[in-house]
C-alpha cells in the first residue's frame, strides 16, 4: 500500500469508531460484538478505553500504524475524540462542496474519499486540511471537557490581561490538540517525494487554521449585572467557521514544486521547501493549501479516476454560480421535474406540553443534470 492509501484507510478505520461511540453501539448484539470493537483479544490491536477496559479493534481498523495505536494507549480517552473529529471532518466537507462538481464523495470501506487521494490536486489538498483540522479540533475541546486523562483546559493564560479584564476560566486546549494532531495524522505519511511534502503542508494548514480562528470569550462580573470586570479565556472556532476559511484558500490554492525545481525526489536538505510553480508568484504560507496536478474536471464518470461525475445531480436552474445547471451540468442541460411534498406545517404549542401541527402539501419544481 503506497503511503497514499494510508490517510483513506486510517480514517476509515476512525470512523468506523466513531460508529461504535454511539450509545446503540455500545450495548452488545445478538452475536456478542459491537459495532466497530470486537472482544476478541490479539497481540497487534488491543488497545484500553479510558475506563481501563481492554478494547479490541475490527480488522479493519487493524490500518492504524503501530505508532497511532500507542499514542491511542498512552492517551486514554483519545479515541472517540479522534473518530468524532474525523466524523466532523467529513460532514463539513460534504457541506462544504454539496453545490460543486466534486462534492466530497464518499464510500464505505478502506478508501473512504476514493481515487481522488491518488493524485496531487486542490481537492485532495482539502481533504488533508479538513482531516487534520478535525482532528486538532475534536481533541482540543475533548481536554477542556475533561473526556482525556492525559490533558485538561489550558490554564497557562492567568493574571492581568487589561485595565478592566484578567485570564481565567477553561481555555481550549489547541497546543495539545495541534502536538497530538501533528504525531498521530503525519504518521500515515510516508516517502520522500512531492506527494510526501505536499501532504504534510496540508495537514499542517488544517492545524494552523483552528489555532489562528480561535477567539477570546469573556464574562462579566459586578454588582447588578454590570460588567467592572471580566474574566476571558480562548475558545475553539467551530469547525463550520474553520471549513469556510479553508475552502477559500482551496480556491486560491498555491501549485507548487520542489524548491530544486527538479523532478519528484529531492536531497533531505531540499525536502522542506515547496516554490510556487510560477516564478512570479510567492512562495506559500503555511496557512495556504498547495497542490502539484491539474484537477479532473468531474462532469462525467470515470472509472480510471474514480469521479462519479454530475449527472443526476440537483442544480439551480437560476443560478449563475457554481451550483447552477449551466456550470454544474457541464453543458450538457438538465431535466425538470415536479414532486409533490407532504411536510409539516403551522404548528401550535400547547401548555403543557404538546405540538400540534397540519400536513401541508405543495409542489416542488425540480432540476436534474442529464
Amino acid at each position: 500500500m503506497g503511503h497514499w492509501a494510508l490517510l483513506p484507510g486510517w480514517v476509515s478505520a476512525m470512523l468506523l469508531l466513531a460508529l461504535a461511540a454511539l450509545p446503540a453501539a455500545l450495548a452488545a448484539n445478538s452475536s456478542g460484538r459491537w459495532w466497530g470493537i470486537v472482544n476478541v483479544a490479539s497481540s497487534t490491536n488491543l488497545l484500553t478505553d479510558s475506563k481501563s477496559l481492554q478494547l479490541v479493534l475490527e480488522p479493519s481498523l487493524q490500518l492504524l500504524s503501530r505508532k497511532q495505536r500507542r499514542l491511542i494507549r498512552q492517551n486514554p480517552g483519545i479515541l472517540h475524540s479522534v473518530s468524532g473529529g474525523l466524523q466532523s471532518a467529513v460532514r463539513e466537507c460534504k457541506w462544504q462542496f454539496r453545490n460543486r462538481r466534486w462534492n466530497c464523495p464518499t464510500a464505505p470501506g478502506p478508501h473512504l474519499f476514493g481515487k481522488i487521494v491518488n493524485r496531487g490536486c486542490r481537492e485532495t489538498a482539502f481533504i488533508f486540511a479538513i482531516t487534520s483540522a478535525g482532528v486538532t479540533h475534536s481533541v482540543a475541546r475533548s481536554c477542556s471537557e475533561g473526556s482525556i486523562e492525559s490533558c485538561t483546559c489550558d490554564y497557562r493564560r492567568r493574571g492581568p490581561g487589561g485595565p478592566d479584564w484578567h485570564w481565567g476560566g477553561c481555555s481550549d486546549n489547541i497546543d495539545f490538540g495541534r502536538l497530538f494532531g501533528r504525531e498521530f495524522v503525519d504518521s500515515g505519511e510516508k516517502g520522500r517525494d512531492l506527494r510526501f511534502l505536499m501532504n504534510l503542508h496540508n495537514n499542517e494548514a488544517g492545524r494552523t487554521t483552528v489555532f489562528s480562528e480561535m477567539r477570546q470569550e469573556c464574562k462579566c462580573h459586578g454588582m447588578s449585572g454590570s460588567c467592572t470586570v471580566r474574566t476571558c479565556w480562548m475558545r475553539l472556532p467551530t469547525l463550520r467557521a474553520v471549513g469556510d476559511v479553508l475552502r477559500d484558500r482551496f480556491d486560491g490554492a498555491s501549485r507548487v514544486l520542489y524548491g530544486n525545481r527538479g523532478s519528484n525526489r529531492a536531497s533531505r536538505a531540499e525536502l522542506l521547501r515547496l516554490e510556487p510553480e510560477d516564478p512570479a508568484h510567492k512562495p506559500p504560507s503555511p496557512h495556504d493549501l498547495v497542490y502539484f496536478e491539474k484537477s479532473p474536471n468531474f462532469c462525467t464518470y470515470s472509472g480510471r479516476l474514480g469521479t462519479a461525475g454530475t449527472a443526476g445531480r440537483a442544480c439551480n436552474s437560476s443560478s449563475p454560480a457554481l451550483d447552477g445547471c449551466e456550470l454544474l451540468c457541464c453543458g450538457r442541460g438538465h431535466r425538470t421535474r415536479t414532486q409533490r411534498v407532504t411536510e409539516r406545517c403551522n404548528c401550535t404549542f400547547h401548555w403543557c406540553c404538546h405540538v400540534s401541527c397540519r400536513n401541508c402539501t405543495h409542489t416542488r419544481v425540480l432540476h436534474e443534470c442529464l
